[in-house]
């Protein structure tokens, strides 16, 4: 019996002793999640409620496969469930969060493995800058980030916006010249970075663009503009000397004939039946007898 009673006793007291352990600690942070875009990285987590004061967290990180942890810079004995943090380029780490309250801490909690390079979302270049030239466009933009130690390449889509016919084009330089293009034709295009030739970022939004005529086409259309001004000017000359020497022809043929009204022309017919009926009577002759006597025949 009191060779079983010591281990008992033992068990007992190690069990309180967890018990108040355990009655002194907070909750662990959960759902931790870490967000990244264009290598500026963020770790996010649930608060801890308490029912006394306010809880401040301390965040750590430490190199995959090392046991080494430090604290991560602005990250220590933070009230907010955040923690903005540096990534170790090229290398995996990982992350853990701690909740505080006075005295009573609580277990650390961990992160998945991460790298920026294989997590982070890059977004698309800035500053996208078109310039119209002859059967070509003209391309600048910048790249997603600063980022001297990250070499970007870039792929172009680009299509004529009537046909809808997609062309792409794979540059590592922020200029760019879409050559052979078509006149006077409205060009969209898209574009998005590369970074370890298999981390593709986001498009960029459409933008459009309208191709501008070359040289050559540019003299044929004065040309053809001067040629037509001089056609228009000779074409009047000639109307103003046949108006000039045809004067009268045309005064008779724009003169509308003259028409005498209804009324007047009845009028006009009556008066020529009576001028008939005039003419008629006055055609028969009448004639009247006269008597000469003279003082002869009385003598």
């Amino acid at each position: 019996m009191r060779s079983l009673g010591v281990p008992l006793l033992l068990l007992l007291l190690w069990r309180r002793a967890a018990w108040a352990e355990s009655s002194h600690s907070i909750p662990v942070p959960q759902n931790l999640t870490i967000e990244s875009y264009n290598c500026q990285n963020k770790l996010r987590w649930s608060p801890v409620n308490t029912v006394n004061s306010s809880v401040s967290y301390t965040v750590e990180s430490s190199l995959k496969g090392l046991e080494h942890w430090e604290e991560v810079v602005n990250c220590t004995n933070i009230t907010k469930p955040e923690c903005d943090f540096e990534e170790v380029k090229f290398y995996i780490i990982n992350l853990r969060v701690r909740a505080q309250q006075g005295e009573l801490k609580s277990n650390w909690t961990m992160t998945p493995p991460f790298q920026v390079e294989g997590n982070t979302t890059l977004g698309p270049p800035k500053n996208i800058n078109i310039s119209a030239r002859a059967n070509s466009l003209f391309i600048s933009f910048e790249q997603p980030f600063k980022e001297p130690s990250l070499f970007f390449e870039y792929i172009i889509y680009y299509w004529d916006n009537s046909s809808k016919t997609n062309h792409t084009l794979e540059t590592t330089h922020t200029e760019v010249t879409l050559k052979n293009l078509k006149q006077r034709t409205v060009y969209c295009l898209q574009i998005k970075a590369v970074f370890a030739s298999n981390f593709k970022g986001q498009l960029s939004a459409p933008y459009c663009k309208e191709t501008a005529v070359t040289d050559a086409t540019r003299i044929l259309y004065v040309t053809l503009i001067f040629g037509f001004v001089v056609f228009i000017l000779f074409a009047v000359f000639l109307c103003l000397m046949a108006v000039r020497k045809y004067q009268d022809a045309i005064k008779s043929l724009w003169r509308p004939p003259l028409a005498i009204p209804f009324h007047f022309e009845e009028d006009l017919q009556n008066s020529q039946i009576v001028f008939a009926e005039f003419k008629n009577s006055a055609g028969e002759e009448h004639w009247d007898t006269l008597s000469v006597i003279s003082n002869a025949e009385e003598s």
